[in-house]
């Protein structure tokens, strides 16, 4: 096969590009501590790549879920613990209200008292987290008791709103009425309980000490069921730190480069385009032609 000057040229200019798109991408390897850019560098390592990046972004959002859930949490024992001491000071007053020594003047000032603490825990059973109702379950922008006085709520169809902190993971972040106070039907309902024992101390009859008690048993309950839930929701959360962790780590070993073997791979892809370059010049040279012109 006859060989031209024409063919000579275009070999090495080929030859050069393909020096120089070698050289280029190991350059940008180094540049960006990155091994791949486009799935044609590592179609298998990018598809890795993508499925460890889909994980950590799912987990991402569960750490967000498991934030808002700890905040419901923190405010569910905050306002649980506030409304036991209502019901102990309650009960203090109903202990009071039993000595057959008061006045009637005495029972009418306890009277007001559980009146003031009825209406304060109905202000705590309407709670607000970031402008939502804490203890109205999916019903957020509702709250139970919206009339003061008025303690009916119906729950039916009404669900706790449940937060999901993990694949296939999800937990109860808060509480409904009828778990703090009981159902409308129920005899020991608290705010029953203390509509009654308001109404005792008016008629100067006994107060049933042991629906305080039923009441405040129920309101321990509920505290101890939601310290549970946030023992659950720290453990999940230091297992997805452990996960984001191990993730990230395979990442990097699917990504990033190591950057001594990659600089001696640039170091030699440069050396080899430069070499490319100087046996170029000698063969691209001009021809007898060029000087008749």
């Amino acid at each position: 096969m006859r060989v031209t000057q024409q063919m000579l040229n275009q070999n090495s200019i080929r030859n050069m590009n393909q020096n120089l798109s070698r050289f280029e991408k190991i350059n940008n390897q180094v540049s960006t501590g990155k091994l791949l850019h486009r799935p044609s560098d590592d179609p298998n390592g990018v598809s890795q790549a993508m499925n460890l990046k889909s994980s950590l972004a799912a987990n991402a959002q569960f750490e967000r879920n498991s934030s808002e859930a700890n905040l419901w949490m923190d405010e569910t024992d905050q306002n649980i613990g506030s409304m036991v001491d209502i019901v102990q000071r309650v009960r203090e007053l109903a202990v009071q209200g039993n000595n057959g020594t008061l006045s009637e003047h005495d029972r009418t000032v306890i009277s007001k008292e559980v009146e003031e603490l009825t209406e304060q825990m109905r202000h705590l059973a309407n709670a607000k987290v970031n402008g939502k109702s804490l203890f109205n379950g999916q019903k957020t922008s509702e709250i139970p008791f919206p009339e003061k006085g008025n303690f009916t709520f119906d729950s039916d169809g009404l669900a706790a709103k449940m937060v999901n902190i993990g694949e296939g993971i999800s937990i109860q972040s808060s509480f409904l009425p009828d778990d703090l106070f009981g159902t409308a039907t129920d005899g020991n309902n608290l705010f029953k309980t203390l509509e009654s024992m308001k109404a005792s101390l008016e008629a100067g009859t006994s107060i049933d000490l042991e629906k305080i008690d039923k009441g405040m048993e129920r309101l321990l309950t509920a505290a101890a069921e939601n310290g549970a839930r946030q023992n659950r929701l720290e453990a999940v959360e230091n297992r997805m730190l452990d996960s984001n962790l191990q993730l990230k780590t395979m990442l990097s070993n699917v990504e990033d480069i190591d950057y001594a073997e990659a600089i001696i791979k640039l170091t030699s892809e440069e050396s080899v385009y430069q070499a490319s370059l100087a046996a170029s010049s000698k063969i691209i040279q001009p021809s007898l032609m060029d000087f008749l012109r």
